[in-house]
């Protein structure tokens, strides 16, 4: 039975505070618990009657794949909710904007570009480091922390090199946002030969 969704309401003890973005597949809201301090992010996926069972997939594979991310360029994961009640990713606050608000309105000098192509660069490389290649790389999932560290998130479409890759295992069309999409996931290679040669084995 899935929970009605309004401010004030709690879901396995986090009280929502108020929704901060709907897109597609999920809704973001700000939630707050008697046992974390301050406020954190609660990600629920919108599941309704015939839905696209990739976004199902995906959001269960962000499930599996954010607890096992560390470090300052990935949200921490503090609460995951199972599927038979209501699914959901809670994690932390980044107080920072995206690089798509940032982008709005605003253009970068070359020694911005720079600054910010060097801290994404930054981020992936630890992402490869812990055995992932994110997959879904666009501006409204980079976030910047205040020392202009890059933060990846929504991993939905992420492969893990120690995780069974359920999205290649039960799906054939290539999934991402169509101006910013791998070409990996075009030619249906989620296994990047240029991921391999970085080190990893």
């Amino acid at each position: 039975m899935r929970q009605r969704l309004e401010a004030g309401g709690e879901i396995d003890g986090f009280t929502l505070v108020e929704p901060l973005r709907k897109g597609g597949m999920a809704v973001l809201w700000r939630v707050t618990h008697p046992a974390h301090a301050g406020d954190h992010v609660m990600k629920i996926p919108l599941i309704l009657e015939g839905d696209d069972p990739s976004m199902i997939v995906g959001f269960e594979m962000e499930q599996m794949i954010l607890p096992r991310l560390e470090g300052r360029h990935v949200p921490t994961a503090i609460a995951i909710g199972d599927f038979a009640t209501q699914p959901h990713l809670v994690m932390e606050w980044i107080e920072g904007r995206s690089l798509l608000e940032r982008m709005e309105g605003a253009r970068f000098s070359p020694e911005e570009t720079v600054v910010i192509g060097r801290a994404i660069a930054g981020a992936l490389a630890d992402l490869h480091r812990q055995r992932v290649v994110h997959l879904d790389v666009k501006p409204a999932n980079i976030l910047f922390r205040s020392d202009g560290t890059a933060v990846m998130v929504d991993f939905g479409l992420a492969r893990h090199l120690d995780l069974p890759d359920l999205l290649a295992e039960e799906f054939r069309v290539p999934m991402g946002t169509a101006p910013y999409i791998a070409p990996e996931q075009v030619l249906g290679a989620r296994d990047d030969p240029r991921f391999w040669a970085s080190g990893i084995s």
